[in-house]
């Protein structure tokens, strides 16, 4: 009687251990397992977005260089042609504030003899000019070379408010993001949700610059053409939406 009562005792017990591991296993958590329940469902798209536009401001650069025997007379020489070419381009209508000298520097010039000899000084003065009317970028370099300049180094050509355009290029590169993200829910066979998330990932914008060199001689009745032409500007961006 006893061993009948004993095996019936020790499958009962065998059962309940087998009945507390199977809950163990279903109310625990598995290791390394996504929480599919929280984790979003998204499609990251990357995108680029430009607009067109028209420069509205030029920026110059230019200035003069003089070689003479004394620091004295360099010196005197520098201002006398500064001072006309500053004169000449505000006579033009160009403010004061967007005359902004960028480099003014004196250096001794030596012999080409066996022992080094100064022989003279070289001044020179570089200021940049900022032209909010375009039409009068030519006559700024026409009337400050004919007034003493000797370099002309350069024009940029910007926009003064290219804060906006980025704005505009950037809204245009999410618009795009936008497209290619219903396209491929589309595909997927899934439904596009909203954002959750921009990151804007625009490269920075440069000016258009334009390499004149050194000034050169012209005739009396020839104008210097510039034309500012157009600039694209970019934005890049990428998008992460929620799909459905």
């Amino acid at each position: 009687m006893t061993h009948p009562l004993r095996t019936l005792g020790a499958l009962a017990l065998g059962a309940s251990i087998v009945a507390v591991a199977a809950l163990s296993v279903r109310s625990g958590p598995v290791a390394g397992a996504a929480d599919t329940a929280t984790t979003p469902h998204t499609i990251t798209v990357s995108a680029s977005g430009k607009v067109t536009i028209v420069p509205d401001v030029a920026r110059v650069q230019l200035g003069v260089t003089i070689a003479k025997p004394t620091v004295k007379a360099a010196r005197d020489a520098g201002a006398k042609a500064m001072n006309d070419i500053i004169a000449t381009i505000k006579s033009l209508g160009i403010a004061d504030a967007d005359i902004r000298t960028t480099n003014l520097s004196l250096y001794p010039q030596y012999g080409t003899g066996s022992t080094p000899k100064v022989v003279g000084y070289q001044i020179s003065e570089q200021v940049q000019v900022t032209v909010r009317d375009l039409d009068k970028t030519g006559d700024v370099v026409d009337g400050a070379t004919a007034h003493g300049a000797t370099d002309v180094n350069g024009i940029a050509f910007e926009v003064a408010d290219p804060v906006k355009a980025l704005n505009d290029a950037r809204a245009a590169a999410v618009a795009a993001a936008r497209a290619s993200a219903e396209a491929m829910a589309t595909a997927g066979h899934v439904s596009l949700g909203s954002v959750v998330s921009i990151t804007d990932a625009t490269p920075v914008q440069s000016p258009i610059f334009y390499n004149y060199g050194a000034a050169q001689p012209s005739a009396a009745d020839a104008a210097t053409p510039v034309k500012p032409g157009t600039q694209d500007l970019g934005a890049t961006v990428t998008v992460v939406f929620a799909i459905l």
